[in-house]
Protein backbone atom coordinates (compact mmCIF):
# COMPACT_ATOMS: atom_id res chain seq x y z
CA UNK A 1 0.00 0.00 0.00
CA UNK A 2 2.87 2.83 1.13
CA UNK A 3 4.27 1.54 -2.52
CA UNK A 4 1.34 2.51 -4.07
CA UNK A 5 0.90 5.59 -2.52
CA UNK A 6 4.69 6.86 -3.10
CA UNK A 7 4.01 5.81 -6.81
CA UNK A 8 1.04 8.31 -7.11
CA UNK A 9 3.10 11.18 -5.07
CA UNK A 10 5.89 11.03 -7.42
CA UNK A 11 3.83 10.60 -10.34
CA UNK A 12 1.43 13.67 -9.25
CA UNK A 13 4.86 15.57 -8.21
CA UNK A 14 6.11 14.89 -12.10
CA UNK A 15 2.43 15.50 -13.52
CA UNK A 16 3.00 19.06 -11.54
CA UNK A 17 6.43 19.56 -12.61
CA UNK A 18 5.48 19.23 -16.37
CA UNK A 19 2.52 21.26 -16.32
CA UNK A 20 4.72 24.33 -14.69
CA UNK A 21 7.82 24.15 -16.69
CA UNK A 22 5.50 23.92 -20.02
CA UNK A 23 3.97 27.28 -18.78
CA UNK A 24 7.05 28.87 -18.12
CA UNK A 25 8.17 28.19 -22.08
CA UNK A 26 5.04 28.92 -23.85
CA UNK A 27 4.78 31.95 -25.62
CA UNK A 28 2.02 34.36 -25.63
CA UNK A 29 0.30 35.53 -28.31
CA UNK A 30 0.70 38.47 -30.29
CA UNK A 31 -1.13 41.21 -29.49
CA UNK A 32 -4.01 42.39 -32.20
CA UNK A 33 -3.65 46.36 -32.97
CA UNK A 34 -6.95 46.82 -31.22
CA UNK A 35 -5.08 45.01 -27.77
CA UNK A 36 -2.22 47.31 -27.77
CA UNK A 37 -4.01 50.55 -28.36
CA UNK A 38 -2.55 51.36 -31.82
CA UNK A 39 -4.11 51.65 -35.12
CA UNK A 40 -1.04 50.32 -37.43
CA UNK A 41 2.70 49.30 -37.39
CA UNK A 42 4.97 50.36 -34.75
CA UNK A 43 8.29 51.52 -35.69
CA UNK A 44 11.49 51.27 -34.02
CA UNK A 45 13.09 53.67 -31.65
CA UNK A 46 16.33 54.23 -33.90
CA UNK A 47 17.46 57.65 -34.15
CA UNK A 48 19.31 59.26 -36.92
CA UNK A 49 21.42 62.13 -36.85
CA UNK A 50 20.98 65.65 -38.99
CA UNK A 51 23.44 67.29 -40.38
CA UNK A 52 22.65 69.94 -37.46
CA UNK A 53 23.36 67.92 -34.74
CA UNK A 54 19.60 67.25 -34.17
CA UNK A 55 17.90 63.64 -34.25
CA UNK A 56 14.83 62.22 -36.30
CA UNK A 57 12.78 59.03 -35.91
CA UNK A 58 10.88 57.18 -37.37
CA UNK A 59 7.62 57.88 -38.71
CA UNK A 60 4.39 57.09 -41.05
CA UNK A 61 3.20 53.70 -42.33
CA UNK A 62 6.58 52.69 -43.65
CA UNK A 63 8.31 53.56 -40.34
CA UNK A 64 10.50 55.66 -42.63
CA UNK A 65 12.78 58.15 -41.18
CA UNK A 66 11.42 61.82 -40.75
CA UNK A 67 13.33 64.47 -42.70
CA UNK A 68 16.29 66.30 -41.26
CA UNK A 69 15.11 69.73 -41.03
CA UNK A 70 16.71 72.47 -43.09
CA UNK A 71 17.63 75.70 -40.69
CA UNK A 72 18.15 77.44 -43.85
CA UNK A 73 18.00 78.10 -47.28
CA UNK A 74 19.66 79.96 -50.22
CA UNK A 75 19.28 83.90 -48.85
CA UNK A 76 17.64 85.06 -52.32
CA UNK A 77 15.35 87.59 -52.20
CA UNK A 78 12.18 85.32 -53.61
CA UNK A 79 11.88 81.98 -53.88
CA UNK A 80 9.87 79.16 -52.78
CA UNK A 81 10.64 77.03 -49.61
CA UNK A 82 9.52 74.04 -47.81
CA UNK A 83 9.46 73.22 -43.79
CA UNK A 84 7.78 71.16 -41.53
CA UNK A 85 6.10 72.24 -38.05
CA UNK A 86 8.91 73.81 -35.49
CA UNK A 87 11.92 73.95 -38.87
CA UNK A 88 12.73 77.27 -39.51
CA UNK A 89 13.43 78.49 -43.14
CA UNK A 90 14.59 81.19 -44.72
CA UNK A 91 14.22 83.69 -47.62
CA UNK A 92 16.30 86.39 -47.91
CA UNK A 93 16.02 88.27 -44.46
CA UNK A 94 12.69 86.96 -44.09
CA UNK A 95 12.25 83.69 -41.80
CA UNK A 96 9.58 81.06 -41.70
CA UNK A 97 8.88 78.47 -39.08
CA UNK A 98 5.34 76.69 -39.06
CA UNK A 99 4.09 76.16 -35.57
CA UNK A 100 0.82 73.96 -36.07
CA UNK A 101 -2.10 73.13 -38.42
CA UNK A 102 -5.27 75.07 -37.38
CA UNK A 103 -7.16 72.99 -39.55
CA UNK A 104 -6.83 70.69 -42.65
CA UNK A 105 -10.58 70.52 -44.41
CA UNK A 106 -8.84 69.56 -47.68
CA UNK A 107 -10.85 67.08 -49.73
CA UNK A 108 -9.35 63.38 -49.65
CA UNK A 109 -8.20 62.29 -52.42
CA UNK A 110 -10.10 59.37 -52.80
CA UNK A 111 -13.43 61.39 -52.25
CA UNK A 112 -15.56 63.30 -54.48
CA UNK A 113 -16.00 66.72 -52.96
CA UNK A 114 -18.36 70.11 -53.87
CA UNK A 115 -15.47 71.78 -52.31
CA UNK A 116 -12.15 71.33 -52.56
CA UNK A 117 -11.46 72.79 -48.67
CA UNK A 118 -8.53 74.60 -47.22
CA UNK A 119 -5.59 74.34 -44.20
CA UNK A 120 -4.95 76.77 -42.07
CA UNK A 121 -1.27 77.30 -40.66
CA UNK A 122 0.04 79.29 -37.54
CA UNK A 123 3.51 80.01 -38.32
CA UNK A 124 6.24 82.52 -36.68
CA UNK A 125 7.61 85.35 -39.48
CA UNK A 126 10.39 86.96 -38.49
CA UNK A 127 12.03 89.89 -40.68
CA UNK A 128 13.85 92.97 -40.30
CA UNK A 129 11.15 94.68 -38.13
CA UNK A 130 10.48 92.06 -36.01
CA UNK A 131 8.55 88.71 -35.33
CA UNK A 132 4.76 88.03 -34.80
CA UNK A 133 2.49 84.75 -35.39
CA UNK A 134 0.33 84.86 -38.86
CA UNK A 135 -2.17 82.42 -39.62
CA UNK A 136 -1.53 81.10 -43.43
CA UNK A 137 -4.50 79.75 -45.51
CA UNK A 138 -3.46 77.74 -48.89
CA UNK A 139 -3.43 80.05 -51.60
CA UNK A 140 -3.86 83.15 -50.36
CA UNK A 141 -0.92 85.74 -49.97
CA UNK A 142 0.29 87.21 -46.72
CA UNK A 143 1.86 90.76 -47.18
CA UNK A 144 4.82 92.24 -45.61
CA UNK A 145 6.79 95.82 -46.06
CA UNK A 146 8.59 94.53 -48.69
CA UNK A 147 7.23 90.31 -49.53
CA UNK A 148 3.96 88.86 -50.14
CA UNK A 149 4.03 85.44 -48.96
CA UNK A 150 2.13 82.41 -49.77
CA UNK A 151 1.58 79.28 -48.43
CA UNK A 152 1.10 76.99 -51.99
CA UNK A 153 1.04 73.79 -51.41
CA UNK A 154 0.63 71.46 -48.27
CA UNK A 155 1.48 67.35 -48.80
CA UNK A 156 0.83 64.76 -48.07
CA UNK A 157 -2.44 65.37 -49.63
CA UNK A 158 -5.21 63.76 -47.68
CA UNK A 159 -6.71 60.20 -47.61
CA UNK A 160 -10.21 59.34 -46.11
CA UNK A 161 -9.84 57.40 -42.71
CA UNK A 162 -6.70 58.39 -42.20
CA UNK A 163 -5.34 60.85 -39.90
CA UNK A 164 -2.61 62.93 -40.87
CA UNK A 165 0.36 63.17 -37.96
CA UNK A 166 1.37 67.19 -37.63
CA UNK A 167 5.59 65.47 -38.31
CA UNK A 168 4.02 64.42 -41.92
CA UNK A 169 3.26 67.63 -42.79
CA UNK A 170 5.37 69.64 -45.44
CA UNK A 171 4.68 72.82 -46.31
CA UNK A 172 5.68 75.09 -49.51
CA UNK A 173 5.68 78.74 -49.29
CA UNK A 174 6.39 80.90 -52.00
CA UNK A 175 8.02 84.59 -51.21
CA UNK A 176 8.10 87.14 -54.03
CA UNK A 177 9.18 91.07 -53.42
CA UNK A 178 6.30 93.33 -53.76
Amino acid sequence: MRTIVTGIAVATALALVAFLVAGAYRQPAPLTDAENGSAGQVCTMEAKMCPDGSYVGRTGPNCEFAECPATTTPASESGTVKARIGQKVMVGNISITPIAVVDDSRCPRDVQCIWAGTVHLRAALGSGLGSSEMTFELGTAITTEAESITLSEVAPAKSSGTDISPSEYVFTFSVEKR
